[in-house]
């Protein structure tokens, strides 16, 4: 909680649970959609309490998100952090550079090898080297490295230089199912994207005054739900968008349009990130293994239940024409998790590829030092043993926070 609270600058002010004086901007949505409201006020009269904080006493609800922006601009760790770094003398900055492997000295690491403009580059480190890949990298350099399971990696002519098998294990992540209505107003981003004259109008927005829908967050509202009244805890969050499309990136739809997708908070259904070869341009095999436990197939279908409970309160159903997809004539169960299993996609939250402990599947230590290894530490998502029950963009900033103190305690330890 300290390291949440001191990344935080968050527009409403410090309290218990929130930082004013950070590297993060955090802004409230300043101009939400009438949609998202709909959402929200749907959402309360289908019995979910309305929430004005998901990142403060409680996270059950729905409510709008706030978003790492400021003043109408994202708010990324390159603004905040790295930006007001670049005249120190001590940081040097290199781009167009694919980092190929760890360089060792017995088993204590000492530096990179990298790719940049056709030429292999070293770089020897004085301390540590700190790897922060993701989730879907920092395995694949390990494994390049020789660090990994034995047999694997002598199976892809590696040199073995430390037996770790739990490198590239443990593969977590949100899956997301959209659920996508037409709607009966033309108020949608999908029509604002068909009309010139509404796209100059947001793009004027943006420019002069930082505001309009450029200034925010696709996904303004949304919610997170118990599916039953015995889970423990909140096992569903959704998204909702004043848009729609086929998939997350795909043109919009020709039709008014919007899209409240579904993601299991808690997934146990677990994957692997393994490298296919010794060419670190050769992207690893990622096997999610999304829907491979029966709970998450149980989760998923009984939050597109609830998320039609919500479509059907009247504050939302005044804008519905019909249910696109997964539609009306998807009804039972079965035709519901055939419905996931064919259209749910990443959110984007990959974790737990080098995942933290003390078990022989622990790839770093509790000080995200790689266990059996010197001077070589890992710093991203990938160490999260069991993946957040909400996005990762802050807990991935409050694990470098504690990690860049960690390290210097340690130095001085030393």
């Amino acid at each position: 909680m300290p390291y949440f609270i001191k990344s935080e600058r968050n527009q409403r002010g410090a309290d218990e649970f929130h930082g004013a004086n950070g590297e993060l901007g955090v802004s409230d949505v300043g101009e939400p959609h009438e949609l998202a409201e709909a959402f929200i006020t749907a959402a309360e009269q289908a019995g979910i309490p309305r929430n004005y904080d998901f990142n403060g006493q409680t996270q059950e609800g729905a409510g709008y998100y706030q978003l790492t922006t400021w003043r109408g601009r994202r708010s990324s760790t390159a603004v905040g952090y790295l930006r007001p770094a670049y005249k120190r003398p001590n940081l040097r900055v290199e781009t167009n550079a694919l980092a190929t492997g760890i360089l060792f000295d017995g088993k204590r690491a000492t530096g990179i090898t990298y790719h940049q403009y056709g030429r292999e580059q070293e770089v020897h480190a004085h301390g540590e080297v700190v790897l922060c890949a993701g989730a879907i990298q920092s395995p694949q350099l390990l494994q390049l490295s020789g660090i990994g399971e034995a047999q694997f990696l002598k199976g892809h002519d590696i040199s073995v230089l430390h037996h770790l098998p739990g490198v590239g294990q443990n593969l977590q992540d949100h899956l997301q199912i959209r659920v996508i209505h037409r709607c009966t107003r033309p108020i949608t981003t999908n029509d604002d994207m068909r009309s010139i004259f509404r796209k100059c109008n947001m793009g004027l927005k943006c420019a002069l005054f930082r505001s309009g829908p450029l200034s925010i967050g696709i996904n303004q509202a949304g919610a997170f739900v118990h599916t039953h009244p015995d889970v423990a805890t909140r096992d569903i969050q959704f998204h909702f968008a004043a848009l729609s499309a086929d998939m997350p990136g795909a043109p919009l739809h020709d039709f008014s349009g919007f899209t409240s997708s579904v993601c299991q908070l808690r997934p146990e259904s677990r994957g692997t990130v393994m490298i296919k070869s010794r060419d670190p341009f050769d992207a690893p095999a990622m096997q999610p293994n999304y829907l491979s436990a029966e709970i998450d197939r149980e989760t998923v279908v009984a939050g597109l239940k609830v998320g039609r409970k919500i479509a059907a309160s009247p504050a939302l159903q005044s804008y519905v024409i019909d249910e696109y997809m997964p539609g009306n004539d998807t009804q039972s169960d079965d035709a519901l998790l055939e419905f996931s299993r064919n259209t749910g996609v990443t959110i984007f939250h990959p974790s737990g590829t080098c995942k933290m402990g003390s078990d022989p599947a622990a790839v770093v230590d509790d000080r995200l030092r790689v266990n059996g290894l010197c001077s070589l530490r890992v710093v991203d998502c990938s160490i999260m043993p069991i993946l957040v029950s909400g996005n990762t963009h802050a807990p991935a900033v409050m694990i470098a926070e504690k990690a860049a103190d960690m390290i210097l305690q340690d130095v001085r330890a030393h």
